[in-house]
């Protein structure tokens, strides 16, 4: 079974909507040159966004039919122009079409592929897709063992996990320690272990630091889904209480290592009928139904989802949308709390994004994906979602951090007494990737330092970023 998240039939009508008068809000269309030539009626259905100048993308014939076996690549130094080519190796099959990109750099990328009855392959590129290589074997994902390869994500340049339908009585988990060239299956737990006909789904996970989500799958049932969570990079796993989604688990976003949302589509024939929406504060052990409010502020979108520096975003088309669905049914949104929504953007839906950390007074950056014109130019859209809040003067003046630099890659945090609210921390590397996100309670930090652990990221500049109600304060350290 094709296990797109979303009938692409359905999605259509996105496209038209790039036609008329638009408010892109903070995204601007990008790929506008290179790729024109080579890249007409396309649209993109998966983006990674490596830091605020460089993205990957998979994209697809923009049809019904259309297979995702194509890619763009961001070839300038200011990210807006892109390279386009096919997505093929020497041994792997042609049939299969990806199911993600996981970016690692400019040159750098991993790309997960599965075919219509099962199967799948790993292919990697370390010359900007020049060339690709497929690294995994005849006997990783075997279609005939009913193998299926949902997904794969790179955690850095060595460190990645690919994520499979079950196959021996547990879930098909690999994971790489050599940038993606060899994977090794890890042993089976009971854990792991699935109900009769539970699957994972095509995309539908999310990565923040080194912890890993993914949903479960049992389409065509009303079984509860369940949430698998790793916080080591894919060693070791567990799993949530039942949700309250059946069938799918369409995607899911974490703002932070506990709040975390997800939700799924109900399709009947051609027609959308539901969109369910689940919340979680316990990072993903226990779920809760929530109903997020469409109105004149915002709505809801509901093909793609994300997460960063404590806001959840969504793109794509509301529902319900009118019928047919005009260009203002689709656009960008941003919550706090997954169920008020601001739109960003209107009229102008995309199919994927992808946001990372923005600095300064950026809250995020990243990419996001649409349709391509008839030349080949567009479809591709890069955001700079400054952040509306000022900077906190007395928690930057109290700010203090030490050792800076440090050795081991602990620091030690003070932030005086200026503390009065809870606050948001996050941590991004020099590449504008957040390697980590807490909330910091007041009432328990109160005057007190408290260390924050990067040991395990490499040596490198970091920025600790502290957000409040009355604005941000910011602190850049070094692991040596």
């Amino acid at each position: 079974m094709k296990k797109f998240l979303l009938s692409l039939g359905l999605l259509g009508a996105a496209v038209g909507a790039h036609a008329q008068t638009v408010n892109l809000g903070p995204w601007v269309q990008v790929n506008t040159v290179n790729s024109g030539a080579f890249a007409p009626g396309y649209r993109v259905v998966h983006v990674s966004t490596v830091s605020p100048t460089v993205a990957w993308t998979t994209a697809e014939e923009n049809s019904s039919s259309g297979v995702a076996n194509f890619f763009f690549r961001t070839n300038n130094a200011a990210g807006d122009q892109f390279d386009f080519d096919a997505i093929t190796a020497v041994g792997a099959n042609a049939s299969y079409e990806s199911a993600n990109i996981s970016g690692v750099s400019a040159t750098t990328a991993v790309v997960g592929k599965y075919g219509a009855s099962g199967g799948g392959d790993i292919l990697r590129t370390t010359n900007g897709g020049l060339s690709w290589t497929r690294t995994t074997t005849n006997a990783q994902f075997p279609q005939a063992n009913g193998g299926f390869l949902d997904f794969v994500h790179m955690f850095d340049a060595n460190v990645g996990v690919a994520v499979g339908d079950p196959v021996g009585g547990y879930f098909e988990i690999y994971r790489t320690t050599d940038g993606g060239a060899t994977w090794n299956r890890i042993p089976q737990t009971a854990v792991l272990n699935p109900f009769t006909g539970e699957a994972a789904l095509v995309r539908s996970y999310f990565a923040l630091g080194n912890t890993i989500w993914f949903g479960g799958a049992s389409l065509g049932t009303n079984d509860q889904e369940y949430v698998y969570k790793s916080t080591d990079r894919g060693i070791t796993w567990t799993k949530s209480a039942p949700t309250p989604l059946t069938e799918t688990i369409s995607k899911i976003a974490f703002k932070d290592a506990n709040n975390g949302i997800a939700y799924n589509v109900k399709v009947t024939g051609t027609d959308v009928t539901a969109v369910n929406v689940i919340r979680t504060s316990d990072g993903g052990a226990t779920w809760q139904t929530i109903t997020p409010v469409n109105n004149a502020t915002g709505s809801f979108f509901r093909y793609d989802i994300d997460a960063v520096n404590g806001r959840y975003y969504s793109v794509g088309q509301r529902f319900p949308a009118s019928s047919p669905a005009v260009a203002a049914d689709f656009g960008s949104s941003y919550s706090t709390d997954g169920i008020n929504w601001t739109n960003m953007n209107n009229s102008q839906g995309f199919f994927a994004m992808d946001l990372i950390p923005g600095t300064g007074t950026a809250v995020a950056q990243g990419y996001a994906g649409a349709a391509t014109d008839a030349a080949g130019s567009g479809g591709i859209y890069k955001a700079t979602i400054l952040n509306s809040a000022t900077r906190d003067a007395a928690l930057q003046n109290a700010l203090t951090v030490y050792p800076n630099p440090s050795n081991t890659g602990v620091f030690n945090v003070d932030l005086g007494s200026t503390l009065k609210g809870d606050a948001q921390m996050t941590v991004v590397d020099a590449m504008g990737r957040q390697v980590k996100s807490q909330a910091i309670n007041a009432t328990t930090v109160g005057s007190k330092a408290f260390n924050v652990d990067l040991s395990n990221e490499k040596a490198g500049v970091y920025t600790l970023q502290f957000r409040t109600e009355a604005g941000i304060a910011t602190q850049k350290v070094v692991i040596n």
